[in-house]
């Protein structure tokens, strides 16, 4: 999201994901209790078309980004800008500055082999994955971290990370990148994360088309570096502010080419969530041929 996009946020919208509803409605607009201080009458009101606030109680107002120094207690327009896209689960684009150097977690031990571990396979079964695909697609790494020892399924991506899931855990194994599948053909089918693709895969919408799986709505960028050479970009995001935000910013960068098939799971957060609703259940020595 740039920071117009964020403007543009209906602050209503914004309330109603901070957990905030409407409690009347008058001629310019609606009310609500404050969602940064305790009041016993509401007298926070929203003017919806200019989409401005006022706080009668404070006396405080202003648009989105006011609001948010509000309730993050920053008048840093930068803060502000990201406290919104946490929020609203969207990413934000940032001017470029050194960022500062974080330790991240120290892998140990790190072991892939194939994935034959019955509790994760009982997990992706519960996802609606049965173990040909699973052991197609996936492997089994075990690794060291913080003194302690793990297993979970690996995915790699095309910096040779890894995406890592099991039952308790949802992390990755650095580098964090894209996983590009290309196979020649002039369609691309894009999905956010892992599951999802292999989700494709059981329903038979991957049919030998190349695919992106992002691992992440933040590597966008990176798969615009591949994606260009695609006549036809088929997205199956999320149905959430990330999984719109990513697809609108496929469709600035790529115009037509850019297929919205979410349609395919409208009442559904994921295709994953559509697979697992729709679809007979497996046990983990489930084989389905495609």
């Amino acid at each position: 999201m740039t920071i117009d996009e964020i403007r543009k946020i209906p602050l209503v919208e914004f309330l109603n994901q901070l957990g905030y509803q409407p409690t009347g409605r008058d001629s310019k607009g609606l009310w609500f209790y404050s969602p940064y201080r305790n009041e016993r009458k509401p007298s926070f009101h929203v003017n919806p078309r200019k989409n401005v606030w006022f706080d009668f109680g404070s006396g405080a107002g202003g648009d989105i980004f006011t609001l948010a120094g509000e309730l993050c207690n920053s008048g840093e327009f930068m803060r502000q800008a990201e406290y919104i896209a946490e929020k609203m689960k969207m990413p934000v684009e940032k001017p470029y500055k050194p960022v500062p150097f974080i330790e991240q977690p120290t892998f140990e031990n790190l072991m892939v082999s194939n994935l034959e571990s019955p509790a994760l396979l009982k997990y992706l079964a519960d996802r609606g994955i049965p173990r040909n695909i699973a052991q197609r697609w996936c492997v089994q790494v075990n690794y060291r971290l913080h003194g302690k020892d793990y297993y979970a399924i690996g995915f790699e991506n095309s910096a040779h990370g890894f995406e890592l899931r099991n039952p308790f855990y949802k992390g990755s194994y650095p580098p964090k990148h894209i996983t590009h599948i290309a196979n020649g053909h002039a369609r691309c089918n894009v999905f956010e994360g892992f599951i999802d693709f292999l989700s494709g895969e059981r329903l038979g919408i991957n049919d030998g088309f190349d695919a992106v799986v992002l691992n992440s709505v933040a590597n966008v960028g990176k798969a615009l570096t591949v994606l260009p050479d695609y006549s036809v970009i088929a997205c199956y995001l999320d149905n959430d502010e990330a999984g719109r935000a990513a697809l609108a910013r496929h469709r600035r960068e790529l115009g037509d080419r850019v297929m919205d098939k979410s349609a395919l799971y409208p009442d559904h957060k994921d295709l994953n969530e559509y697979l697992v609703a729709t679809q007979p259940k497996i046990s983990n020595n489930s084989k389905i041929k495609l």
